[in-house]
């Protein structure tokens, strides 16, 4: 065999290997993680909508890292909505703690002041977005949707730290 073959059988072989490892660490092909390796899964547990005075109302709620990787700097945003679904406004807050260890969770609290969102929402859904271990990316999740009931409550499930 001459050298060039030589070569570009190694050079192939190693693209070859390269590209199945890499998708195998980084979870499969344009980023997308295998189910049997989900490195990142922020699942939201519970949240309430309370009005707490006549300037401010809060959602508070709990978040758990059902992934395999820690996640940092964790921003929840809820997004507003009138009764005609119309954007009304967005409030975003981080979490606490501000690290998230596989299968740990983290608490939030989001105020709103904005008296527009507080006198005219009907419901809202959240998005998480977080950076890895390394704060060296980004990534992002949409999280259900809630109605604002009569008790104020915007669903979710209680529990004993009053969620």
């Amino acid at each position: 065999m001459s050298c060039i073959r030589i070569f570009e059988l190694s050079f192939m072989l190693t693209t070859i290997f390269l590209v199945l490892g890499l998708s195998y660490f980084y979870g499969g092909a344009f980023g997308q993680e295998s189910d049997t390796n989900k490195k990142y899964d922020i699942v939201l547990l519970n949240h309430r909508y309370n009005n707490v005075g006549l300037f401010s109302a809060e959602i508070a709620g709990e978040i758990l890292n059902n992934g395999t990787a820690t996640v940092k700097a964790v921003e929840i945003t809820a997004i507003f909505y009138n009764d005609q679904d119309d954007v009304i406004g967005k409030e975003r807050s981080g979490t606490s703690p501000y690290s998230i260890n596989p299968g740990d969770k983290a608490t939030f609290k989001i105020q709103i002041f904005d008296n527009v969102i507080k006198d005219s929402v009907s419901s809202y859904d959240f998005t998480a977005k977080w950076k890895d271990e390394y704060l060296f990316s980004s990534y992002f999740t949409s999280l259900p949707e809630a109605e604002i009931s009569d008790g104020n409550s915007g669903g979710g499930d209680d529990d004993e730290d009053g969620f």
